[in-house]
């Protein structure tokens, strides 16, 4: 990845914080916030979205993982390394059933946090959808319990879960079924340009994955839109939408010749 990764630092033991910050700026981590509190690190991390947390479990006030999971409970989902001394195997497991990243045993090792944060990179590379487009939007999606990145250009459609407040966003290259996420149609049309289009209000396209429009055989004066995909999904084009589409349509096509 060719930005840095921004790190939250949350340790109790000052000698330890220190040395945590030490290896985190050798590996090119950029500190947005370094604090022993647990009510801190709820506040910051609301604050400062960092990509990757380096959590001790024995924080001042709430401990690590309960301000974890408030952290979580706000929609925020930073990448966790726990880095800890404790001998709790129930607090261990607790923390890695939250979807931690590695635990680091104390003490600390330059070695030992180098690989943790490695393995977290590797992670938020397999997270992120590559397009070699370099202007293309990021979308930032929440996803169990974990933040995924796709691209606006290889973004296919978006789907409501009906009966549900979630959403599956299908990529191009993605994983079948696609990446179900607790973004609503909304957030996730307000992270795009013009050109991913809502034809009705359970459903985002791309129209640079648009293979045909023609008239619906069951509403008159309705539309549908056929996808570019290996199923050929269909999306009703509501007769509210339809004038906004031919204008974007027309536009977008344009610009690519």
């Amino acid at each position: 990845m060719k930005r840095n990764l921004s790190v939250i630092i949350a340790e109790d033991q000052e000698d330890s914080r220190a040395l945590l910050e030490y290896y985190a700026r050798h590996l090119d981590l950029k500190i947005v916030s370094s604090i022993g509190s647990g009510d801190w690190l709820v506040e910051d991390c609301i604050q400062y979205e960092p990509d990757l947390l380096f959590l001790d479990i024995g924080l001042h006030g709430i401990d690590g993982i309960a301000a974890y999971k408030k952290v979580l409970e706000n929609g925020f989902s930073p990448y966790l390394i726990i880095v800890s001394g404790t001998q709790d195997l129930n607090q261990v497991l607790e923390g890695m059933a939250m979807n931690c990243v590695d635990f680091v045993p104390k003490p600390i090792s330059l070695e030992r946090i180098s690989a943790a944060v490695e393995k977290a990179r590797m992670m938020i590379e397999k997270d992120m959808v590559y397009t070699n487009a370099p202007t293309s939007n990021v979308i930032q999606l929440k996803s169990n319990y974990r933040t995924t990145f796709i691209t606006e250009n290889n973004l296919l459609y978006v789907t409501k879960i009906k009966g549900g407040h979630r959403t599956i966003v299908n990529v191009d290259g993605g994983k079948e079924g696609g990446i179900e996420t607790t973004n609503s149609i909304t957030d996730i049309q307000s992270q795009c340009s013009e050109y991913i289009f809502a034809p009705n209000q359970s459903s985002l396209v791309n129209l640079k994955f648009i293979k045909s429009v023609y008239a619906s055989d069951n509403f008159f004066g309705t539309y549908v839109i056929q996808m570019m995909t290996t199923n050929n999904i269909e999306f009703h084009l509501t007769r509210r939408k339809r004038k906004e589409f031919e204008v974007l349509y027309s536009k977008y096509q344009s610009e690519i010749r």
